[in-house]
């Protein structure tokens, strides 16, 4: 078996992950470690989350598989979920533990390569239950607190890369739901301060800072923004806060205030649980690609993009060869040029024998955004 790499698009080799830079160091689900990276280099990030089942039982829904085999595909530096991996909810601890292993299977493509971290949402923890299940047998707090932690380290915390800082919060605390409140609201004061020189600080939670005014009212009625969202935003912008990335509502939107502190609020919860909206309003699987580009010395000062993406556009699949040979396609339909593939890897047909002498060449035709990659 050899690895294929198309030359224009080589695989980024994993360096020795970095120790824990925080107090409450976060940990990828599936493993993967988080590369080295120089203080000031550019970064690429996805934002995605809330996959969970459309109900108790229910399959995994397919675009969460989908979005998790193009981030494979694209292999960002890291990417932060916005929670609702699973669908929990009167689960006992033998059902939470087979709905974490879909996600892991379903997050396959970035085990090893890409670190995925977490924001518990109200579907990995949650109290008051009502179900048939005795509640003795129910895996509530505690236990579901104990599930999460054991896959994605703290509930809450914090890492550092290429220079900037990225902050994992809690809106789930059982008894203090949709608020930042107490120890974590301490621990938050004290992370931002200590890294108040960072070029930029990202935070990323579950509950959402301001809803969409364009969800469907009935839903809009369920997901109440955060309940102290005013003391925070007035802490953040104190700090380089950049944006503050969301789930729970499933749907696109983002609200900016501008100019008062530039900071952006996301909501980004299109990986495959029920839409919350039409597609015109913003009711459609999603995941969001983030760049920090550093300046140039002509234009100094760091760029930062945000650019979302509907899945289905980006694939490999074989294309027809002659003896001797193995061709493939990179499908790339989207409207991002350019959309950054660090993780192709192709295996070689048996029928090509060894791998001594085989060599590797690649070739792309640009056809109304469709390209085509061969190997042989």
């Amino acid at each position: 078996m050899i690895r294929k790499v198309v030359p224009s698009l080589l695989l980024l080799s994993l360096a020795v992950p970095l120790g824990a830079v925080t107090d409450r160091p976060l940990k990828s689900f599936p493993a993967a470690p988080l590369k080295a990276a120089e203080a000031g280099a550019d970064v690429l990030f996805i934002v995605s989350g809330d996959n969970r089942p459309t109900s108790k039982g229910a399959p995994l829904p397919r675009v969460a598989a989908t979005i998790l085999s193009e981030i494979g595909l694209i292999r960002p530096d890291f990417v932060l979920w916005t929670g609702d991996t699973v669908y929990g909810y009167c689960d006992t601890p033998e059902e939470l533990e087979r709905e974490y292993k879909v996600f892991e299977t379903a997050a396959r493509p970035l085990a090893g390569a890409v670190p995925l971290y977490n924001s518990p949402g109200n579907h990995e923890i949650h109290s008051g239950q009502s179900c048939s299940t005795p509640a003795e047998q129910l895996c509530g707090p505690p236990c579901s607190e104990e599930a999460f932690r054991s896959r994605f380290g703290q509930l809450y915390g914090s890492f550092d890369y290429a220079g900037a800082h990225f902050i994992a919060l809690d809106t789930d605390v059982p008894g203090a739901e949709d608020a930042i409140t107490g120890e974590q609201l301490e621990w938050l004061k004290r992370d931002l301060e200590a890294n108040k020189g960072t070029r930029a600080i990202f935070v990323f939670t579950h509950t959402e800072f301001y809803s969409s005014p364009r969800i469907d009212p009935p839903a809009g009625k369920s997901h109440p923004a955060v309940a102290n969202r005013a003391e925070l935003q007035d802490l953040f912008r104190r700090y380089p806060v950049k944006a503050v990335f969301s789930g729970h509502e499933h749907l696109y939107w983002y609200f900016f205030f501008e100019p008062e502190d530039g900071i952006r609020y996301f909501v980004a919860g299109g990986a495959g649980a029920p839409l919350y909206a039409s597609p015109d309003r913003g009711g459609f699987s999603h995941y969001v690609v983030v760049r920090l580009a550093a300046g140039k010395p002509d234009q100094p000062g760091d760029k930062i993009s945000y650019e979302v993406v509907e899945p289905g556009r980006l694939y490999l699949e074989d294309a027809p060869a002659g003896p001797g040979e193995a061709k493939f396609w990179i499908v790339n339909s989207n409207d991002l040029k350019p959309l950054p593939l660090r993780g192709i890897e192709v295996d070689v047909p048996a029928s090509l024998g060894s791998c001594d002498g085989l060599v590797a060449t690649a070739t792309f035709q640009q056809r109304d955004k469709v390209e085509i990659g061969r190997a042989s």
